[in-house]
């Protein structure tokens, strides 16, 4: 018994991130949270079984792509949530600001709300640029404006100036 609870002490201790599941797991786990509000939007907007369609939810291929975050190539999945479902349309979730995006490292998602971001490698670092609705930058709409963002390995997490990614 002593030794069971020492095993269950020890496993306590272990960093989360040594659990975590795939960035994969991650895309799919969001993605049917997602699917499962498009089928409720189908139910509700159905006025009869002739109007009922298969709800399916559509995600283009380029709304899911890796994007390198360090210097030493690490990668991260980017989901940019610009879906669309049947009967509502494209862009159902997206608004001027923009759409949710999900950034997933390790498979653990942070998340912002904007357009698809992308990286630079300035040096011997890589910068996450997260373009954002000019509204946050106190600019009409359309006005360009960009977060940063940097992935600190030894925290294994993002780094910006107002917490612009949240897990």
């Amino acid at each position: 018994m002593r030794a069971i609870l020492t095993a269950i002490a020890l496993l306590v201790t272990l960093p989360s991130h040594l659990f975590a599941a795939s960035n994969s797991d991650v895309v799919s786990r969001i993605t049917a949270d997602y699917s499962t509000e498009c089928t409720v939007e189908q139910e509700r907007i159905s006025t009869n079984e002739v109007d009922a369609i298969a709800p399916e939810l559509s995600v283009p291929d380029e709304n899911v792509y890796q994007m390198k975050i360090t210097a030493g190539g690490k990668q991260a999945t980017v989901l940019f949530a610009d879906f669309s479902c049947p009967n509502v349309g494209a862009s159902y979730w997206c608004g001027s600001s923009g759409c949710a995006v999900y950034i997933i490292v390790d498979g653990v998602s942070y998340q912002t709300r904007g357009w698809k971001p992308f990286s630079v490698t300035r040096g011997k670092e890589v910068l996450v640029i997260l373009p954002k609705s000019g509204i946050a930058c106190d600019k009409y709409n359309a006005a360009p404006c960009y977060a940063v963002t940097v992935w600190d390995e030894s925290k294994t997490t993002f780094n910006s100036i107002g917490s612009q990614l949240k897990n």
